[in-house]
């Protein structure tokens, strides 16, 4: 696959973009808000700027932006490509009018993935009359051209085949893919995130810490091990030399006490919105460093973790 569409090129479409543009990949660009392709441009440069940093290479986020090819419209983004990156709005409506159009303006054997971070892929993939099955979630994290992880969600009505090239196509790339086998509301890692970030809304919501304090407990505890040796596996090594099984049965009691102290609702708690601003009015660094300054810092110590990982 040499030629790409990135359909909708907001935050995570630019990234995937510049991540496209620097394996030296033709890129067709597309959004249906015009303004956001000229953010979505100094978007990209910035990222390959990045990548330029992180790695030594010598290429020109410039000359690498000569591969970036903005389209007319959506038909025009699609000609001659072999994969196609929608990264559009999350709504089941749009995804499926943008899906029903890609699969009428593509070649058969085009691969048509979804960012989607919560829609499932087999719900989208009907839209696409004539060929349900090159449909697939490929979900990255933010931002996709640092992160290595893609999810990657096949759909009740996608082909091995598919999921094979896809995967293949990915790793190419240097992705990190995790097949995720139901297409179930928010995959693997979101899932985990979101039982976390509940949790997170209710320490600060009852009063017991602040959103910066719960970010220093996260930074320099678990979030350390996790890095290293993720959920499974930080558990098997708390188990001691008899691993998982000791780890299980041992702290039985302790994880149900905790289990039932934890937060269950469903929806935001009434005046928690309140908190969780005024607390990040307070946060330190927000008072140091501008938005850009921020997310280049952050890039920069993503990649050194990366280096350690890898």
């Amino acid at each position: 696959m040499r030629n790409i569409a990135c359909i909708g090129v907001g935050t995570i479409g630019s990234s995937w973009a510049a991540l496209f543009a620097w394996n030296e990949l033709q890129v067709r660009i597309y959004d249906a808000n015009s303004e956001a392709i000229e953010k979505a441009i100094n978007n990209i440069e910035a990222a390959l700027e990045i990548l330029r940093e992180i790695t030594g290479d010598k290429r020109s986020p410039k000359d690498l932006l000569d591969k970036i090819y903005i389209a007319k419209n959506l038909e025009d983004a699609l000609i001659g490509v072999q994969y196609v990156q929608e990264s559009a709005a999350e709504s089941y409506e749009v995804k499926k009018s943008l899906f029903k159009a890609m699969d009428e303006f593509t070649e058969s054997e085009t691969i048509l993935a979804t960012s989607t971070s919560g829609l499932r892929i087999s719900e989208i993939q009907k839209a696409a009359r004539r060929h349900p099955e090159r449909c697939i979630t490929v979900h990255p994290f933010n931002p996709p051209h640092i992160i290595p992880l893609v999810e990657i969600v096949p759909g009740e009505l996608t082909s091995e085949e598919v999921l094979r090239r896809t995967v293949e196509f990915m790793k190419r790339l240097n992705k990190k893919p995790v097949i995720v086998k139901k297409d179930i509301p928010g995959m693997i890692a979101n899932r985990l995130t979101a039982a976390l970030w509940r949790e997170a809304v209710n320490l600060v919501h009852m009063g017991i810490a602040t959103p910066e304090e719960i970010d220093t407990a996260v930074k320099y505890g678990p979030g350390l091990r996790w890095a290293i040796t993720g959920v499974f596996l930080t558990y098997h090594l708390g188990g001691g030399k008899e691993g998982i099984k000791h780890f299980l049965e041992s702290l039985k009691e302790s994880f149900s006490l905790r289990w039932k102290d934890l937060a269950k609702w469903t929806e935001y708690p009434p005046g928690s919105f309140e908190k969780i601003i005024k607390g990040m009015e307070k946060y330190p660094i927000l008072s140091k460093m501008s938005y850009d300054e921020i997310t280049k810092w952050r890039d920069m110590k993503i990649i050194e973790i990366l280096k350690i990982i890898r």
